[in-house]
């Protein structure tokens, strides 16, 4: 989608790859049992402390567990793409093109950080954090929420979170439990799954193997893409209970793709692959009713391939490793809730090749930063909360390669009252601060040697209204300013800009209607611009309307969810009809009968009116044609559960 020479984003985004299961532990001390459907729903992501949403003072919003039964989300992108404020750009449309390599943006920003369980995936991406392979995200069986905090949260959570963060929280080892899920439908697509957990005294585990694979893709005219993807991930966790206060979880997970087909556009058979290897190692333990702990390991590894006309691209070959280490402590008084700790990362290039074309200098490099940070919640009077942040980053290159990244302090700050037990207003400042990617630092063709951290900060001002048990609204504006941003132009290298804002609102209304019904409304307002990056010539939407409605009666559930489109007209680029559709909606459909409780029968219809070819294209800037996304699709499936 973005303007940038292919090969390159192949390259860029390899290391950004994301475990399919995501099995973690979540935050042990404060989980509470959410297995039980409400609308106030108990969240971590905004200042990390277990919260419900209309406590927690921030512009949040959460796909949960019922929403991904109901409407048999296969990957965390079906999930995102009913949340207000979140983009997703897909370069191209087939199965296997780009492995459908997906761009996510938040509040027009592609500089995000991942999290499972608040532990996060990986670091030094730059602006390329933003980029997933949805074919590496599958199993949405381990998983009980989505968490999307949207705006900058540089203080809490370090290095890219500009646009917001995605946590993704596991489920817990609650019970003894098989499901074995089959399905099948348009494309040639398969899906098989089995998630097995079990508790045995003190030790939980969880079990896990998901396979996909998918054919030819026809878009919204009916021509073909020839393309194959086959992808399969799975993993184990295990969990120790010492005490009820003290638990101990282990998890490892394997990710791997692979996928050819035939370019339309570029007119050249491709192929590639790609893999991820992650270990996780968490130990949460709760001293008292005032000290808790927690520390989290995480070892990742990913590597990538990518082929034009059977020959291999050396830019677009990647082979990182990362290793994060968080220590995280929290202590509770009577009018302060205090969280302080300790952030590591170190991301490696383990690729050795010539940087540029006239370098003796290799790759094989590292580069590795330490944070300290502390939040303090603090109650100045009752009903009126003050909160504070700082966060110091310490990055260093020890590779001798040149590049020079200074220190930075991250502050944030915010001020919230509760106006009655129903109404409160916040209001605030966060600071983000943005590493350079090893990619975009050292690349042979694009890197810069030279660039400086991404830095700025975002304004917010938000107010959150309970009616009553069974209707809730959240509504958020925000301005986020780049004094310093990194962006990559039409021709050359890597370059800093000065130039960078985005702003726009956000709302979202929850709602219970009756026993059987309940409904998620959501509108986004966007305005964005930053040299280096053209998404405002016309890729972004300036408003967009999500809805998910749901049904639930005996044994037949029901879901409908979307997006209603209306794209932000650039003047320059108005009179080349570069999309088909400037305002236009996408809708999912979701239907399942259980004659058993042991057995679920289901059917899906994704883009029910076969509008999403109007998301994509590259004629705008120039292109050769244009990648269009596929056509309507059906899927039927069983799920079996004992």
């Amino acid at each position: 989608m973005i303007s940038v020479n292919r090969k390159k984003l192949y390259a860029a985004v390899m290391s950004t790859v994301l475990a399919a299961s995501f099995s973690t532990a979540a935050f042990a001390e404060e989980e509470a049992d959410l297995s039980e459907f409400s609308l106030d729903t108990m969240v971590v992501t905004a200042n990390r402390v277990l919260t419900k949403i209309t406590d927690a003072k921030a512009d949040i919003s959460v796909v949960d567990r019922k929403a991904i039964e109901e409407m048999h989300m296969t990957n965390v992108e079906e999930a995102l793409r009913v949340v207000p404020g979140v983009q997703f750009l897909n370069n191209g449309g087939s199965g296997a093109l780009n492995a459908n390599l997906n761009g996510i943006r938040i509040n027009g920003s592609k500089e995000i950080v991942v999290l499972v369980d608040g532990v996060r995936v990986t670091d030094f991406q730059g602006d390329s954090s933003g980029y997933i392979y949805a074919s590496l995200m599958n199993n949405m069986d381990n998983i009980e929420r989505v968490e999307v905090l949207r705006g900058s949260a540089g203080t809490v959570y370090g290095s890219g979170a500009k646009g917001g963060v995605i946590n993704i929280i596991t489920r817990k080892i609650n019970e003894a439990k098989t499901t074995v899920d089959v399905s099948g439908g348009t494309f040639g697509k398969q899906h098989y799954k089995l998630n097995t957990m079990g508790r045995q005294d003190k030790v939980g585990y969880n079990v896990y193997y998901d396979k996909t694979k998918s054919g030819d893709v026809k878009d919204g005219e009916g021509k073909k893409w020839p393309s194959s993807l086959d992808s399969q991930a799975l993993g184990l966790k295990v969990t120790y209970d010492f005490t009820n206060d003290h638990t101990l979880t282990m998890s490892y997970d394997r990710n791997k793709a692979d996928y050819s087909g035939f370019d339309l556009v570029e007119g050249k058979t491709y192929e590639g692959n790609n893999k991820s290897d992650n270990f996780t190692l968490k130990d949460d333990i709760k001293f008292s009713d005032k000290w808790s702990n927690s520390f989290s390991y995480r070892h990742s590894n990913t590597k990538g391939n990518y082929a034009q006309s059977n020959k291999w691209i050396e830019n677009a070959q990647s082979d990182y490793t990362y290793n994060f280490i968080n220590e995280q402590a929290r202590y509770t008084m009577s009018r302060h809730d205090f969280v302080f700790g300790i952030d590591y990362s170190e991301g490696k290039n383990n690729i050795s090749k010539k940087l540029s074309s006239t370098s003796t200098e290799k790759g094989n490099f590292k580069l590795k930063n330490t944070s300290y940070y502390i939040q303090d919640d603090w109650e100045i009077i009752p009903k009126v909360t003050l909160s504070g942040g700082l966060r110091y980053d310490k990055p260093t290159n020890s590779s001798g390669n040149g590049v020079q990244l200074d220190t930075h302090t991250s502050k944030s700050y915010k001020i919230s009252w509760d106006v009655t037990d129903n109404d409160t207003i916040y209001a605030g400042k966060s600071d983000f601060y943005i590493l350079p990617s090893m990619n975009q630092l050292l690349d042979k063709n694009y890197g810069n040697k030279g660039l400086k951290a991404a830095e700025g900060h975002t304004n917010s001002i938000g107010y959150n209204k309970t009616f009553d048990d069974n209707n809730i609204l959240t509504l958020n504006w925000f301005e986020t300013i780049s004094d310093v941003a990194i962006g990559l132009p039409a021709s050359g290298r890597y370059n800093n800009y000065t130039d960078g804002i985005a702003r726009g609102w956000n709302m979202q209304y929850m709602t219970q209607i009756g026993e059987n019904w309940n409904a998620n409304i959501g509108w986004a307002h966007l305005f964005q611009h930053c040299s280096g990056d053209n998404l405002d010539m016309g890729y972004y939407p300036k408003d967009m309307a999500t809805f998910s409605i749901f049904y639930n009666y005996a044994k037949v559930k029901a879901g409908l969810d979307g997006y209603y489109f209306m794209r932000k007209i650039n003047n320059e680029y108005a009179g080349k009809n570069g999309w088909p559709a400037d305002n236009y909606a996408v809708v999912n459909l979701s239907a399942s009968y259980a004659p058993t409780k042991d057995l679920n029968i289901y059917f899906k219809v994704d883009n029910l009116f076969d509008k999403l070819y109007a998301e994509h294209t590259d004629n705008i800037h120039g292109g050769k044609g244009w990648y269009s996304m596929p056509g309507r699709s059906f899927v039927l499936g069983m799920q079996f559960t004992f």
